[in-house]
């Protein structure tokens, strides 16, 4: 790269006020997922400026976000060029064969895409790495380039800056309840960009969280037609799966548009305690059991957020046993912020509710934890409690 564009690549990973920073849940999803769908090992999200690359996703919780000197990995070749960039056998490359990746690190092979700000400013990467020689299908090879988008939508939102929490209004402010379902919504600002829901549907109840990148009027109105479409598609009878793929049907065009994204879990909890959830990239909802001797269940997500994911291919249905007195906890990211953003947090947050199980004093003290702290983000938090026989 010239000096003028390199300078200009430079200034874009410093406007991501994202080096130095800790873990984020938000990244680390990403690469968790990267690593369970593409099967590799190693997966990392990492920033390349001209001296060092830096590791932003995954990093050890309250260390420094690892550094290597730049001329060290492969990366680099990816940062400076059009698209992905895979090395089937790095023992066998020139370019690489004697870095500590391969030498120190075991690496055989890498698969890697930029990431690009708004202004095409490519400020890192999205990697997998594997012990043995390989190279990717062409279905996975697309799979890392959906994975790549995702990752690029997380980092112009960049690490922000504390932004004016609205709905301040003591203990209880934004909690609402009826029977068994209870929820806290805190938006940023005047208008939410996070969506919950819930409705009885037959002999059930359907309940959804999530979360559309950004904030403010923008990403508060497609939650709103979000939250409209799947209450208009959701029943008994089809299921959170087809609901979904319905509603993102009807929303693909506008986030392709904007070029936005929503996490998104949907389910229906049949009053016998069978839930039937799609997770569409959320990945933060937990099944707490009302023992403290049994452990807490988080649902993983092995698909893509809406916007990412192809609405055609929809989102694989999957079914969890709630026992008496069990509950569901399902939150936004912002809430994790409350801790150190990781899920690590999320756990902890489970702790909280299990010392605390009167569900509306639980949540008026997440909202006064909320309202001290600098949580840059819309706060959510549902919680859905299987009555005792």
């Amino acid at each position: 790269m010239t000096g003028e564009a390199e300078e200009r690549r430079l200034a874009a990973i410093e406007a991501t006020g994202l080096l130095g920073t800790g873990p984020e849940e938000r990244f680390d999803r990403i690469t968790r997922l990267a690593q369970e769908l593409l099967d590799a090992p190693m997966s990392y999200l990492n920033l390349v400026d001209d001296v060092s690359l830096v590791v932003k996703s995954p990093q050890a919780v309250g260390e420094p976000a690892p550094r290597y000197p730049y001329g060290t990995a492969f990366c680099e070749y990816t940062v400076h060029g059009k698209g992905l960039f895979e090395v089937p056998d790095a023992q066998s490359d020139p370019r690489f064969a004697h870095t500590p990746a391969v030498t120190v690190f075991g690496v055989r092979s890498y698969a890697g895409v930029p990431l690009r700000t708004d202004d095409g400013e490519a400020v890192g990467t999205l990697c997998v790495m594997h012990p043995e020689a390989r190279t990717l299908s062409a279905d996975e090879r697309a799979r890392l380039g959906e994975l790549g988008r995702w990752a690029e939508g997380e980092l112009r939102m960049g690490a922000g800056s504390p932004g004016r929490r609205s709905g301040s209004g003591g203990a209880g402010s934004g909690v609402h309840s009826e029977g068994a379902v209870s929820a806290l919504s805190l938006p940023l600002g005047e208008i939410s960009g996070d969506l919950y829901a819930w409705q009885r549907t037959g002999s059930g109840l359907t309940v959804t969280v999530g979360d559309v990148m950004g904030k403010g009027v923008v990403a508060g109105s497609v939650a709103d037609e979000l939250r409209a479409s799947l209450a208009s598609s959701s029943s008994s009878a089809s299921g959170p799966a087809v609901a979904l793929s319905r509603a993102a049907a009807s929303l693909e065009p506008r986030l392709s548009s904007l070029g936005a994204f929503v996490t998104l879990f949907h389910a229906r909890i049949d009053d016998s305690g069978r839930v039937d959830y799609v997770d569409a990239g959320h990945g933060l909802t937990l099944i707490v059991p009302a023992s403290d001797g049994d452990p807490v269940e988080r649902l993983a997500s092995r698909d893509l957020p809406l916007g990412v994911q192809d609405a055609a291919s929809g989102w694989a249905p999957r079914t969890v046993q709630l026992q008496p007195g069990d509950t569901l906890l399902s939150v936004t990211d912002g809430v994790l912020e409350l801790d150190d953003s990781t899920l690590d947090s999320l756990l902890r947050l489970a702790d909280e509710l299990r010392a605390r199980p009167d569900v509306g004093g639980f949540l008026d003290g997440v909202a006064a934890r909320v309202e001290v702290a600098a949580v840059d983000d819309d706060v959510t938090v549902l919680v859905v409690t299987l009555p005792e026989r």
